[in-house]
């Protein structure tokens, strides 16, 4: 079998957003600055590109972004929202840690 290239995944959200919580691995490139910017951040052309944001919403918009400069570029569909309960669902998440969570993103 041959091996994927890791895939890269790109939180689209604001600093402070970021900083209260994130998924392990991705890099934050706020949405304004991925569309000023994409060709200067070095993201390979050659990677699956998945966009990260709250609710999906704006990561469509940097995926479709992406896609149009020639990116292999997906949206996470749901957001964070729906990666955090699926990771609750998992028992990854604690209880704790899911409500904290889920009352920091707020509602859909």
């Amino acid at each position: 079998l041959q091996r994927q290239a890791p895939i890269v995944l790109i939180d689209v959200r604001q600093p402070e957003e970021y900083a209260e919580c994130c998924i392990e691995g991705s890099t934050l490139v706020p949405l304004a600055k991925l569309m000023d910017e994409a060709p200067k951040l070095g993201i390979p052309k050659d990677r699956q590109v998945i966009c990260i944001c709250r609710s999906g919403r704006r990561s469509g918009m940097a995926a479709e972004f992406l896609r149009s400069q020639g990116y292999q570029a997906v949206n996470m569909e749901g957001g964070l929202r729906q990666w955090f309960i699926h990771k609750h669902t998992e028992g990854a998440l604690s209880d704790q840690e899911f409500k904290r969570i889920m009352a920091f993103l707020g509602p859909q």
